[in-house]
């Protein structure tokens, strides 16, 4: 271990230098509904990764693991290193890095804690030779590219992770105390929603995510048709894809447009929904629809941060939010569901259908409005006379009811009461 290298060390790690100071951890900590999960002793012996996009928490949640973990003396001491410094790549080419490590820092009982491991050139050969070597070591690694922590890494970690999902906060998260039209307008970055300047940091955190990540480390051809497609999803978000007509509003080969869909929702920007499916000839069997992860990206996208009350595209914002919400949930709670929409080719359509198996399944309708009494859509109460679902849902501005119609029970819950949502959500879709 050279002296620069040391010292770059020493300056990431600074408790080890004085034994005295103690991890730093960000003032404004939100803790995240996974870390109970996270710090389950049963996963010590493996890898943590922790995946999912940049700036929202992936390392802060990772030092206070380390905290935790040490504060209750299950280990000693954190050994960070981020794999944006060069001088950090290139140490880490080799697994005999950690036994180095061990003996010029004197560590005990380390914690090691990998920021970024997608950078390096082969992290999932570098993270089994590690834990292949038996020592007492916590292993924790950060990945901020699905894309590339699946092709690089989890291949050989079979047996080896426990993989988590860490997304922009959610409103469980949240507690409820942040506005929904404040979460609708700027989504739900920490970093984003704990500045004065909302719009400042959400374009840099886009800016600085979409130009260095996406095009510059992944080193995608063709930006501007990039930059094309994501306002073109931007407009079109929760609305029937055609890739066709992508390919020709970008002005680019149906290959390319296909190929840069793939990265963004491999990076976090987009989820691809796909159509529920049933035995119904008339349902819609192929377009997709996408939804942006944070509606501050969308939002930066279409260059709009109007109040949400007044925009014409309000019930897309809150039907991005609702599938967010969901989206995050599932991730959080380590649920295995799917997320689908309903569509037949007459036009009848509900916005959300989770789906586990034949049995258990629930569909999820946005009313965004204001009611005086219950009522449904067409579209609505056709899945309900074809598929006879158990439960169902029709999320509402501050409306609250109860009724059954063909032996479904139907729940109206305000966007303010998700909890209730995902409760119903979890008895539908666990054992």
């Amino acid at each position: 271990m050279d002296f620069r290298l040391l010292k770059e060390i020493e300056q990431l790690n600074p408790w080890l230098r004085d034994r005295s100071q103690s991890i730093a951890m960000q003032p404004s900590f939100i803790p995240r509904i996974q870390i109970q999960q996270l710090l389950n002793p049963e996963w010590d012996s493996l890898w943590t990764i922790l995946e999912g996009p940049r700036r929202a928490g992936k390392t802060t949640l990772g030092n206070y693991l380390a905290k935790t973990l040490i504060v209750a003396q299950r280990y000693s001491e954190l050994l960070y290193l981020n794999c944006d410094y060069l001088s950090i790549r290139e140490w880490l080419s080799s697994p005999i890095f950690i036994t180095e490590a061990i003996d010029v820092l004197s560590l005990q009982a380390p914690i090691v804690f990998i920021d970024e491991v997608q950078r390096l050139p082969n992290p999932g050969l570098l993270l089994k030779a590690v834990i292949d070597l038996g020592l007492p070591i916590k292993h924790i690694a950060t990945g901020s590219s699905q894309l590339e922590i699946k092709s690089k890494v989890q291949e050989f970690l079979t047996g080896r992770q426990l993989t988590s999902l860490i997304l922009p906060l959610s409103y469980q998260e949240w507690g409820g105390e942040r506005p929904i039209q404040e979460l609708l307008t700027y989504g739900s970055y920490p970093q984003v929603l704990l500045s004065e300047n909302k719009i400042i940091q959400l374009t840099e955190i886009y800016t600085r995510y979409i130009q260095k990540d996406i095009i510059e480390i992944l080193k995608m051809n063709q930006p501007d048709v990039l930059q094309n497609l994501l306002t073109l999803l931007a407009h079109s978000s929760g609305q029937l894809v055609n890739y066709n007509q992508l390919a020709t509003d970008c002005k680019a080969n149906i290959g390319i447009i296909r190929n840069q869909l793939n990265i963004l929702e491999k990076t976090f920007v987009v989820s691809k929904v796909l159509p529920f499916v049933g035995n119904k000839r008339v349902e819609v069997t192929s377009n997709p629809k996408y939804y942006f992860i944070d509606n501050g990206f969308r939002n930066v996208a279409l260059r709009n941060f109007e109040n949400p009350e007044n925009r014409t595209d309000l019930g897309l914002l809150v039907e991005g939010f609702i599938f967010q919400e969901i989206f995050k949930f599932r991730a959080q709670h380590y649920l295995n569901f799917d997320i689908h929409f309903w569509r037949t080719k007459s036009g009848a359509e509900v916005d959300f259908v989770v789906f586990k198996n034949d049995h258990q399944f629930i569909p999820i309708e946005i009313k965004y409005q204001r009611f005086t009494r219950p009522s449904i859509s067409r579209g609505f109460r056709s899945f309900l006379e074809a598929y006879r679902p158990q439960r169902a849902v029709i999320v509402t501005r501050d409306y609250i009811h109860r009724i059954t119609i063909s032996d479904s029970e139907i729940s109206f819950i305000p966007i303010t009461q998700l909890n209730k949502i995902f409760q119903i959500i979890k008895t539908v879709v666990e054992p």
